[in-house]
């Protein structure tokens, strides 16, 4: 495991073509170096591997003479975040409304709307701003991930999920200052 481990550092910080020596030692144990050892054998090391995408020029589609231009295409979202409630936040006596703060760059597209899914389950409340509630939240641990919706209740796209624990004070308790 370490002699590829070596090797793997070797290439990795090797930019032009190297030379390597390895050899393997009275135990059986296989050594590479920079530097050459008795009985060792000259390893040619190629330069580092790269990547470089090719993109092809953008064509355009050919247009009737009769048609209108096309509308340039609406700009992608950037940013799709849950702000509240944050990331393990404890939140106390909600009575089961969740106050849901997004923010989302650039604003909402025409005829988007945004929804949640909640514990799995996706809740439609066709908000547009960047705040909404959810009601029915009761007690315990929950998984929370906002999703902007097309016209047709299509997932455009979805935020980073976040837990969060709700916590109800219990009218049995007899700490609680309200019991009769």
């Amino acid at each position: 495991m370490r002699t590829w481990l070596f090797i793997a550092c070797l290439l990795a910080t090797q930019v032009q073509a190297q030379q390597a020596y390895r050899w393997t030692d009275e135990n059986g144990h296989v050594h590479y170096s920079d530097r050459p050892a008795p009985g060792a054998t000259e390893v040619s090391l190629s330069g580092a591997q790269g990547y470089s995408p090719v993109t092809a020029p953008p064509q355009a589609a050919p247009q009737a003479a009769d048609e209108p231009p096309d509308e340039e295409p609406p700009a992608a979202y950037t940013a799709f975040n849950i702000v509240q409630p944050a990331q393990q936040e404890t939140l106390w006596n909600i009575g089961t409304v969740l106050n849901v703060q997004v923010e989302i760059e650039p604003a909402l597209q025409a005829g988007h709307h945004l929804g949640a899914y909640l514990d799995g389950q996706l809740v439609d409340v066709g908000a547009t701003g960047t705040q909404f509630q959810l009601t029915d939240v009761f007690r315990g641990l929950h998984d929370l991930q906002a999703v902007i919706l097309d016209a047709n209740g299509e997932d455009v796209l979805r935020s980073l999920p976040v837990s969060f624990m709700v916590q109800q004070t219990s009218i049995l308790n007899p700490n609680n200052p309200n019991r009769n």
